[in-house]
């Protein structure tokens, strides 16, 4: 993310800011930038919020460099100016205000909150040293339901492994199609697809997003009902809201791109299956985290698929002893014996929303397909363990 700096602070004016806002509306959105802000000891600009009323709209604004947020609502005020702010100590103060208004008002650098019972001077720094979120340009690509992508990107992040020599497999793919939107994540021994059905036909774009960022859109548009656009430049992704009721909050998060090229991950998934089977998805989870206490250090459990009806579960160790139930379903094709690790199996089974779940396998050395019943949107495929 490219840094550029906000202009020098009018030192003319001394009280510069100074509004009224319920305060229910001023917790939420310092929460939602306040979570970009850490400890960051070599930019410690980036641990700070940064305030700014113009024109009667409010922004808030926090970055750590790779992601930036931007809120702005409406205000009424006579007055203008900026100013940043610790956020974390804003954001704990903040959510220990009662219902009612809170009065903000920036005076010799600091920000000076009033509430009922309350009062606070917190020590800002001059605005002139906060970076300058960039803005992309491009004109909005796509546009979808917000709470469809959250969910999107919740059944693939989730197995994202952040990699400094596959730097290309250490975020999530987003792939625009026609009329659909490809979410996809991997660490080379899983891997999940999600596909998401867009409202029209879109450019064929490909681009791949930090992990953290797939993650921040979920944090801070899950409580924002409505349409998200998606507009793409070369070096960046922004994320918009435009909210229904034009007092509720603007909100635009921009990333970082990640530079390379996504595996081509199509390949590995299996396009037919020798051994299948649809059971049910709680018996199957119960069974496979009953023998994860059996299991190894290497964190192995067995598969016996035994047309037509059961898969027999198991797992064994020398310091524990061993475990073997049965799931029973509509088994088909060839008997078999697979090993997998349970913790991956689980991760897989914990995203599918479905009663039943499709499980099917072709070679004990070759990659397991999971997917919900009834569902073609999603599916987790899984490499086996060979021991």
């Amino acid at each position: 993310m490219t840094v550029e700096r906000e202009s020098p602070h009018n030192s003319n004016n001394l009280t510069l800011m100074k509004f009224t806002i319920t305060t229910n509306k001023f917790k939420k959105v310092i929460s939602l930038a306040s979570h970009l802000c850490g400890n960051n000891l070599t930019l410690p600009i980036l641990n700070n919020i940064l305030l700014s009323l113009e024109n009667n709209i409010l922004e808030i604004s926090a970055t750590n460099l790779e992601i930036g947020l931007s809120i702005s609502l409406p205000i009424k005020s006579e007055t203008e100016g900026k100013i940043a702010v610790p956020g974390k100590i804003l954001n704990d103060f903040v959510s220990a205000l009662p219902e009612g208004e809170v009065k903000i008002e920036e005076k010799d650098l600091q920000l000076q909150i009033t509430s009922k019972g309350f009062r606070a001077k917190i020590l800002g720094q001059d605005p002139k040293e906060f970076p300058v979120i960039p803005k992309v340009k491009e004109s909005p690509l796509i546009s979808l339901n917000v709470f469809d992508l959250i969910s999107g990107f919740s059944k693939v992040n989730h197995i994202v492994s952040p990699s400094d020599s596959r730097v290309e497999i250490s975020g999530v793919l987003l792939k625009i199609e026609k009329k659909t939107l490809k979410l996809v994540g991997t660490d080379s021994i899983r891997l999940a697809e999600k596909t998401l059905i867009l409202p029209k036909e879109a450019k064929k774009t490909t681009v791949i997003i930090p992990q953290k960022t797939s993650q921040e859109v979920g944090y801070v548009f899950s409580t924002n009902p409505g349409e998200i656009s998606i507009a793409i430049d070369p070096s960046q992704i922004a994320f918009n809201l435009e909210p229904k009721d034009p007092l509720d909050p603007q909100i635009t998060l921009v990333s970082r791109l990640i530079d390379g090229q996504y595996p081509g991950y199509e390949e590995i998934i299996p396009k037919e299956t020798k051994s299948k089977a649809i059971i049910d998805k709680d018996d199957f989870q119960k069974k496979i985290k009953i023998a994860s206490l059996f299991s190894s250090r290497i964190q192995d459990v067995k598969l016996k698929i035994d047309p037509p009806k059961k898969i027999l579960i198991s797992a064994a160790s020398s310091e524990v002893g061993e475990t073997t139930s049965v799931t029973e379903g509509q088994i088909q094709g060839e008997p078999l014996e697979i090993v997998f690790n349970w913790k991956y199996l689980l991760d897989g089974l914990s995203v599918i929303d479905s009663s039943e779940v499709f499980f099917g396998v072709n070679e004990s050395t070759l990659p397991a397909i999971l997917r919900p019943v009834g569902d073609e949107t999603y599916l987790y495929v899984l490499m086996p363990k060979t021991i």
